[in-house]
């Protein structure tokens, strides 16, 4: 058995709250921002297979309601890939082995979309002062 994913690194290199909301940061397993009164936390989501991660899961939480909403973001469907140019890889589950490929380039043009637009539908824009 070979070394477990790092979380914490992997989130870090991703940063998908954080190209929504310049504050969010990397907390323990999970990526965490505060948009419009809400949080939103990002986190891996596990396959069916031990430390194998298929995608991300973002999940909308209200301070005083609880949790709003979660969505899957699978590798697969939105075409991540790593590396660059002749050595880029469709990325299908992340392990202990692909997560090392994350430093060699990560493609997440389609997750930062669905991101943003998972993070818009949820997070009112903050009231005004007048």
């Amino acid at each position: 058995m070979g070394r477990p994913v790092p979380h914490r690194a992997v989130l870090n290199i991703f940063h998908l709250l954080r190209r929504v909301e310049p504050t969010a940061a990397v907390v323990g397993t999970r990526e965490v921002a505060r948009i419009g009164g809400l949080v939103f936390t990002l986190s891996l989501a596990p396959s069916i297979w031990h430390d194998r991660f298929q995608g991300l899961r973002l999940t909308a939480i209200s301070p005083t309601a609880g949790e709003l909403a979660t969505t899957l973001l699978s590798f697969q469907d939105y075409k991540v890939t790593t590396g660059t140019g002749a050595s880029r890889r469709r990325l299908r589950l992340l392990d202990e082995h692909t997560a090392s490929d994350l430093i060699n380039g990560v493609s997440t043009d389609a997750l930062e979309e669905a991101v943003a637009a998972f993070t818009a539908t949820f997070a009112a824009p903050a009231p005004s002062a007048n």
